[in-house]
């Protein structure tokens, strides 16, 4: 194995404090990890990591390595870059976050777009539905949803997510079809709490340039997405989600639009990633490539 690889595979070792995870991020066996490791402490002559049977720590000369080993990646990186600007190729791994729902609805249908033009990249997802440390987790580009968190991060402003208020057929059938804020708590709404907080159910809307939060009963609260969707789609509750989200849906009849005058806030959609002095060229050309294909107001 080349100094190089086995130099990356410590690096995601240091960094998730795993050689189980470092595994499954780099999509190799657990003993392709170990090895590159002990190849590599056995060229430097001294230990890296400590290892125990429920964690994995860096050494004293590990502290030491980690951030030399990244910078000098980095700068082979940019070498690389260099000259596949010569040759206007991009290639090479982009991991990007995103919303699991966001990539299904909108990036995933224009996604071979991307390959036509670059057949030589490959694109490693992480659709979370949680806030990960893009740094930590060597995460090149994450999309978010929502107000932004204090980070030292670039920002990069896509648009803005226009919301809808939601009912499956099933839930009109069962239900009937709520067409007044009066008539909410007499209806379900599905309880969405990605952070796993329990607080009590509430429809969100804007009137008058003021946000209001109304008490309605769930019978089912959720902490993805797509389970929110699927909820929805099982007649559970009235669900609030982007519209960009359920086009499809909205088409065939699945999904009913209701009380579209009272919506809760539009919600930023915004690019992010570390801020540093070089870019990898294959991950410059994505992101612009994603603010080309999503087109969402």
């Amino acid at each position: 194995m080349d100094k190089l690889e086995c130099m990356k595979r410590f690096v995601v070792v240091a960094q998730t404090c795993s050689f189980t995870r470092a595994s499954e991020r780099l999509d190799v066996p657990k003993s392709a990890i170990s090895n590159a490791i002990t190849q590599l402490e056995a060229l430097l002559n001294t230990r890296l990591l400590h290892r125990s049977t429920r964690r994995v720590t860096l050494s004293a000369a590990g502290e030491q390595y980690l951030p030399q080993c990244i910078k000098l990646l980095e700068e082979f990186d940019a070498l690389e870059e260099q000259f596949q600007q010569q040759t206007e190729q991009v290639e090479g791994v982009i991991r990007v976050d995103m919303p699991g729902r966001f990539y299904s609805a909108v990036v995933a249908p224009r996604l071979h777009e991307w390959f036509a033009m670059h057949p030589n990249t490959n694109i490693r997802l992480m659709g979370a539905d949680f806030r990960i440390d893009p740094v930590k987790e060597r995460v090149d580009c994450v999309v978010r949803v929502g107000e932004l968190e204090d980070s030292e991060l670039v920002a990069r402003p896509i648009g803005k997510v226009v919301m809808i208020n939601c009912i499956s057929a099933r839930y009109a059938k069962r239900y009937g079809v709520p067409k007044t804020l009066e008539q909410l708590p007499n209806h379900y709404v599905v309880d969405y709490q990605p952070s796993g907080r329990e607080q009590k159910s509430v429809f969100e809307y804007v009137d008058d340039g003021k946000t209001h939060f109304l008490a309605v009963p769930s019978l089912v609260s959720v902490s993805t997405t797509d389970a929110y969707l699927a909820s929805c789609l099982a007649g559970l509750g009235i669900v609030q989600l982007p519209r960009h989200g359920v086009e499809s849906e909205l088409a065939s009849g699945e999904l009913i639009e209701i009380l579209p005058e009272f919506v809760c806030q539009s919600m930023p959609l915004t690019l992010l990633y570390e801020s540093r002095h070089y870019v990898p060229r294959r991950v410059r050309a994505f992101m612009d490539w994603l603010v080309s294909v999503v087109t969402v107001k």
